[in-house]
Formats: C-alpha cells, structure tokens, sequence
C-alpha cells in the first residue's frame, strides 16, 4: 500500500462529506461515502422499522472495500467506525461541532 487510507468519522452534520471531498480533490485521494455505498450496492440486512431506516450489512461493506482498501489511497466517510478493519487506516479522524450548529445543519436535512 503506498498511498495512506484516512477514515473520517463523526454525528452526521459535523462536515465529514464536505471535507472528505475536498480532500479528495486536494490530494487525489479517491472518496467514499459508506452511506452512498451501501445504497448503490443495496448492501443492506433488513429494514428498522422504528428508525425507518434500512440497517447496514457490515460484512457485505467490508467485503465490497477490501480491495480498494488494501491499494491504498481511500478516503472513507462514515459516522461510526466500530466494524472497519484497523489494519486498513493510516489516520482516523473523529470531527465535531458545537451542538447549535449541528443542530441548524441537521434542522435543514
């Protein structure tokens, strides 16, 4: 691997979309949105029906980015961090903000 692998992660509305894209084009790293991911691969293990959301396949996630991940150069946004592999991060980031701030951001969503 020559190039570092970063995870940016954080509550969602800290900024990790916005600076991991402008990181991505800074550096020529390749950005991935986990969230983005998982909906184009429909990489999903049932729906949530009190959070009305669909629920994550995190092994399915893992296996879709191991190749990417083992070349190096990723930059990956997602809002936890708890199920990726430590092997595959140079550097994690863990971004916040002040809570009236995330909260207008959020309001808006």
């Amino acid at each position: 691997m020559l190039l570092p692998n970063i995870l940016l992660t954080g509550t969602p509305g800290v900024g990790k979309t916005t600076l991991g894209k402008e990181l991505a084009t800074r550096s020529g790293l390749k950005y991935v949105n986990v969230g983005d991911l998982a909906r184009e691969g429909q990489l999903y293990d049932g729906y949530d029906e009190e959070y009305d959301c669909p629920i994550l396949d995190e092994d399915r996630v893992v296996d879709e980015l191991e190749n990417q991940m083992s070349e190096g150069g990723v930059i990956v946004d997602y809002h936890g961090c708890d199920f990726f592999p430590e092997r595959w991060f140079h550097i994690v980031f863990v971004l916040k903000t002040d809570n009236s701030i995330l909260y207008k951001r959020l309001e808006t969503r």
